[in-house]
């Protein structure tokens, strides 16, 4: 990623009601209940990226919130939680890019992949656009 769309992602976080100046992931931006989880994967459309999976909930009444999935075959404790890093980061990166009114669900597209930070944001402006 360039120094100037990082810049630009911290000005627009500066004037973000949803997104604090540290590019934090808020708890008005994730999807935090089993109930949320089991609607978006009930009543999903999904879409496949090189390295991710997003599953895809039309909400029109709110903003864009996301929820992240990994189940143990991906990997150990630790490489679960980088997945899960590098998704929440890609997430504040390019929050100001990606369209408003839906719930998804991220997860990794197969075990024993580890996709960089850029990786998963291609694949987020990619799918979402």
């Amino acid at each position: 990623m360039d120094v100037r769309s990082s810049i630009e992602d911290v000005a627009w976080a500066e004037n973000s009601s949803h997104v604090s100046k540290n590019l934090s992931f808020p708890k008005t931006l994730r999807l935090i209940r089993r109930k949320s989880f089991e609607k978006v994967q009930q009543n999903r459309a999904r879409v496949f990226g090189r390295v991710i999976l997003i599953e895809i909930l039309p909400q029109s009444d709110s903003p864009l919130k996301m929820g992240i999935t990994v189940s143990r075959k991906y990997g150990k404790a630790h490489e679960r939680n980088r997945f899960k890093r590098c998704v929440r980061e890609a997430f504040r990166l390019s929050y100001a890019n990606l369209p408003r009114g839906y719930h998804i669900v991220v997860r990794p597209k197969r075990p024993k992949i580890y996709p960089t930070t850029s990786e998963i944001m291609n694949d987020l402006l990619k799918l979402l656009a």
